[in-house]
């Protein structure tokens, strides 16, 4: 939205849109057209009822000071639902007028079957239209084209020479014949025009902008239509608008455009007052100048048009109880059939999917885009058939049999996007069970139609969800395509087939060629998976190959690389190389470099002041990405500089205001978590409660975490889970607050404990996009908790987690074939698993290829390689980087693949022992006390008792054979002991 619309605030000052209140017409002595309607149908007066009815639905003008023509749809059919019921020479007029109104869905929902029986009564009187209108309806039903056809030609024979162009479309015209009947039909309205007919004029009109997008059938339309509006068609005036408003033509006139559509708002035409409107608040191309757009939004507004809202709520600053009650009142409206226009439902129902201007309510949404479909409108179906696969609430059975009806029409039809999304709720199970066959037919056809990158990926993620590799295998040719065609996301899934070898022979060379072609068309995250391949490769160059790779990139003007490239070395232990690599970039402007070199600078010498300047830098340099914008006010907090504190305090507060996502949550913590030198948590409360109550989310998923973690407030399980309740009252599928009451269940925090609960909104949770919950509900099948134990669901799940980018589930995926808990044991497919997570950075499962290289286990021993990834893993900051510490300790002490090197090992038990881990506590206390001085055993005891407060058994064993710590101290309870010192 362009920075002009701060002109209209003033006007908005005025009133506040209150759609449900009565419409305003301009009144007649005794009542208006609407009051007149129940006296009408008492006194059983047929030609009035007409008469009335044709006023309401072409409106009347609001005032004499606003021309423009406000429709009452519900009542005109109401009006003229009595006026059919009733003898007379008007019945058949008004029986063709209420036969017109089903059909566009004005003032009730569509009525097809009503429609066509009202047209078919009205055609015995004579009337072309009808037949017209009749026919062109029943060419767009399946099995109907005899039927339509005939009606068409009665159309024609009765002079409705439109009709001839409908015939030439329907299937089973020769070329020769569809030339001759739009030859006759153009000749026909030609004469009707000579004749003063404007109908005619405005069909041709219509039949040329709709030819082809020549210059030549453009300019033709636009003849017609200038001549149909001279000779008093109203609705022409406004087709010449959207001529010359289009810019893809040579007719674009955006000064005429707006005169046009000037000219038909003052004749009445709301629909001419909307383009205007819109084209100001979207920044179309008109350029409608501020000055009209405030008139004409003070008019919508004061007529109370629907559609208004979605133009100027933005730019109020209303509250949340006004946000509410506009969004209801533009949702009634809706509803009563007050917006007919197919294009404006689609707005409004986008407005309510996304939040826009409106409160976000996909139910909402979703009923909206129903009547577009119920209006024959593919555009909304597509909307709907969105909204209906991607969320599980949204699938009731009207919902679900209303998308595959007519997705099931436009698939059988050759539709592409049919098919694609009929596929999408067969894959998606959608109608109750995934069905991978029909989904796979389905994406088949759609590809023999044509050849669609989509399609192809969508076909491979179908085989790659399988549990069984030989499924898995068969999505191989389909991303290969796909990468071929261009697809990024199908390069890499190539690229990491080659590198992993499981769906396709291994071949190291193809795959890094695939990522170097990837990074050449800008994909950074290839640029990473090629640094991790090279590392997961091994051998003497592999760290120098890595570092080439980012190197090449920065050097080629990737400016993501140089932030990647630093993350990278400091995963690798090499801090000080990665703040060389982000002072270079940060001093060629590079924004997000400056913010993450404060981070490192700042990390390194534990001083958030250090760095400091280079925040002002970034500052200066500042992206327009909003999320980048959040993260650079949130750390300008950090160190204790009252200036820079209070930019970024100020930046947190305007984009909160304009609700920019995680802006409010980040101001909140700056107070919560006394961030740089500020630390109020009242104050941190309140700006949660505020946001909270304009409906941010990510608010309330706040105040429900602090009060679950109890950290910075007092912990109060049930109030938490209230949080996550009111989000789900919201958004009955938000995959955050699913999650968050899956883990309340399966704890039994703040309710009572019930796996089978936590195990639906794991699943509510996994449907709506969460690949941490499919993890976790994955983890659920291998263990039957809560639900029944199922090894080839769970490593489906598991799998699904991982593909679609949560690293975690690739080591528990990797644990399922290295132990008895999944499908039978299988080294290599278990070395092969946990490659690819470390691969993607997790930690767990670098230390598990680590391993696994270092003995051969799944794998050719590679002791290099192994040590690489520990060292990786240790230099993370993971919470089990202490681990991967502990593990090269042991490598080092009993030479594990290389020479034992008991100086290293016990470097890296130290270093493991201060990180926190237990086993490497215990194992240094019992080589102090081997050690067998006074000064050695004080320092074991303290190792022991480090790590009995960890819950370590056999340390606090080992403390009470020493007669150090008496074990009925210790609260043990939980822990495993096994009676094997580890």
């Amino acid at each position: 939205m362009r920075p002009r619309q701060r002109h209209f605030s003033i006007l908005l000052a005025a009133g506040y849109l209150a759609v449900s209140a009565p419409i305003m017409v301009a009144a007649e002595p005794t009542a208006t057209p609407a009051e007149q309607v129940d006296l009408l149908i008492q006194q059983t007066d047929g030609e009035a009822l007409l008469r009335v009815a044709k006023q309401l639905r072409g409106g009347l003008a609001v005032s004499a000071d606003n021309p423009l023509r406000v429709p009452n749809f519900p009542k005109a059919r109401q009006a003229l639902e009595t006026a059919v019921t009733l003898p007379g020479a008007r019945q058949a007029e008004a029986k063709l007028l209420l036969a017109k109104m089903m059909l566009a869905g004005e003032g009730g929902p569509v009525d097809v079957d009503r429609a066509l029986a009202l047209l078919d009564a009205v055609i015995k009187t004579g009337n072309a239209e009808a037949a017209y209108i009749r026919g062109q309806k029943l060419a767009s039903l399946p099995s109907r084209d005899q039927d339509a056809r005939d009606n068409l030609n009665l159309a024609l024979r009765l002079g409705d020479g439109a009709a001839a162009f409908e015939l030439a479309k329907l299937s089973g015209a020769t070329p020769a014949q569809a030339a001759a009947m739009t030859s006759f039909g153009l000749d026909l309205l030609r004469q009707r025009v000579a004749r003063g007919d404007a109908g005619a004029a405005f069909d041709l009109g219509g039949y040329y902008r709709k030819l082809s997008d020549k210059a030549e059938d453009q300019k033709e339309a636009l003849a017609w239509y200038r001549k149909a509006a001279q000779l008093g068609q109203s609705a022409a005036v406004v087709w010449v608008a959207r001529l010359l408003g289009n810019p893809d033509t040579p007719l674009f006139d955006p000064t005429a455009a707006v005169e046009q559509y000037q000219t038909a708002a003052r004749d009445g035409s709301i629909e001419a007052a909307q383009e205007l409107v819109r084209d100001f608040a979207d920044a179309g191309p008109l350029k409608v100048p501020p000055d009209v757009y405030d008139v004409w939004i003070a008019k919508l507004i004061d007529a109370k048009d629907a559609t208004a809202v979605l133009y100027y709520s933005q730019a109020l600053q209303e509250t949340a109880e006004q946000r509410r009650q506009s969004s209801d009142q533009l949702y009634e409206a809706t509803m009563a059939g007050d917006v007919a226009n197919v294009d404006d439902l689609i707005r409004i129902g986008e407005s309510f999917r996304d939040g826009a201007g409106v409160v976000i309510d996909q139910t909402r949404a979703a009923s909206i885009f129903r009547l577009g479909v119920r209006n024959g409108s593919n555009a909304a179906l597509t909307r709907f058939a969105h909204l209906v696969i991607d969320a599980p609430s949204l699938r009731s059975q009207e919902n679900v049999a209303l998308a595959l009806e007519k997705l099931s029409g436009l698939a059988a039809k050759g539709s592409v996007t049919g098919q694609l999304l009929l596929g999408d709720m067969y894959a998606k199970g959608v109608m109750g069970q995934v069905d991978e066959t029909k989904a796979i037919d389905l994406y088949r056809r759609a590809l023999a139609a044509a050849e669609s990158v989509e399609v192809l990926n969508r076909l491979a993620e179908v085989y790659l969800s399988s549990a069984d590799v030989n499924k898995r295998r068969k999505a191989f040719p389909y991303i290969e395509r796909a990468s071929r065609a261009g697809s990024e996301s199908a390069m890499l899934k190539e690229a990491e087939a080659y590198a992993d070898g499981e769906i396709v022979g291994q071949d190291f060379d193809r795959a890094v060629a695939l990522y170097k072609k990837a990074i050449s068309l800008g994909a950074t995250d290839a640029l990473v998976s090629l640094a991790n391949l090279y590392l997961s490769r091994g051998g003497e160059t592999a760290f120098h190959d890595a570092h080439k790779a980012f190197s090449d990139a920065i050097a080629a003007g990737n400016r993501e690389a140089p932030v990647e490239m630093a993350r990278f070395l400091k995963a690798n232990g090499k801090l000080d190389e990665a703040i060389d690599r982000l002072t270079a970039a940060a001093r060629k402007n590079n924004s997000s470099a400056a913010v993450e070199l404060y981070e490192y600078a700042s990390e390194r010498a534990q001083d958030p002041n250090v760095g400091a300047q280079w925040l002002r830098l970034a500052l200066k340099t500042m992206s327009d990405v909003p999320r980048e914008k959040v993260h650079l006010a949130s750390v300008m907090l950090m160190p204790s500089d009252i200036r820079l504190n209070l930019q970024g305090a100020a930046m947190l507060r305007e984009l909160s205001g304009a609700k920019i996502p995680g802006a409010a949550v980040a101001l909140s913590s700056v107070y919560i978590e006394g961030k740089g030198d500020v630390k109020d948590v009242p104050a941190g409360l309140e700006l949660l409660e505020q946001a909270s109550q304009k409906g941010d989310v990510d608010a309330i998923l706040k105040l429900g975490d602090l009060y679950m973690d109890g950290k910075f407030v007092e912990g109060n399980g049930q109030k938490a889970v209230n949080y996550y309740r009111a989000v789900i009252t919201l958004h009955p599928d938000d995959p955050v607050a699913n999650l968050r009451m899956a883990r309340a269940y399966r704890e039994g925090r703040g309710v009572e404990r019930n796996l089978a609960v936590a195990a639906t909104y794991l699943k509510i949770s996994s449907d709506a996009g969460s690949r941490m919950a499919t993890r976790d509900l994955g983890l659920a099948y291998i263990w039957g908790s809560g639900v029944e134990r199922q090894e080839d669901k769970a490593v489906q799940l598991l799998r699904s987690a991982a593909e679609h980018g949560f690293a975690f589930a690739w080591h528990d995926l990797a644990e399922t074939y290295g132990s008895a808990i999944g499908p039978e044991v299988d080294a290599s497919q278990n070395f092969r698993l946990n490659m690819r997570g470390a691969r993607e950075g997790h930690v767990s499962a670098m230390i598990g290829a680590g391993v696994a290289l270092l003995s051969g286990f799944g794998t050719q021993r590679d002791p290099e390689a192994g040590i690489l990834w520990l060292e990786r893993a240790s230099a993370s900051s993971g919470w089990d980087a202490p681990d991967a510490m502990h593990r090269l300790a042991e490598v080092y002490k009993f030479g594990v693949g290389v020479g034992k090197d008991p100086k290293k090992a016990r470097e890296w038990e130290l270093r493991a022992a201060n990180a926190g881990s237990a086993a490497a506590m215990f194992h240094l206390a019992l080589d102090l006390e081997a050690a067998n001085t006074d000064a050695s055993k004080a320092e074991a005891i303290k190792w022991l008792q480090r790590a009995r407060a960890l819950q370590h058994v056999q340390a606090a064993k080992k403390l009470k054979r020493m007669g150090a710590e008496d074990m009925s101290s210790v609260s043990l309870q939980g822990v495993e002991d096994n009676d094997v010192e580890e």
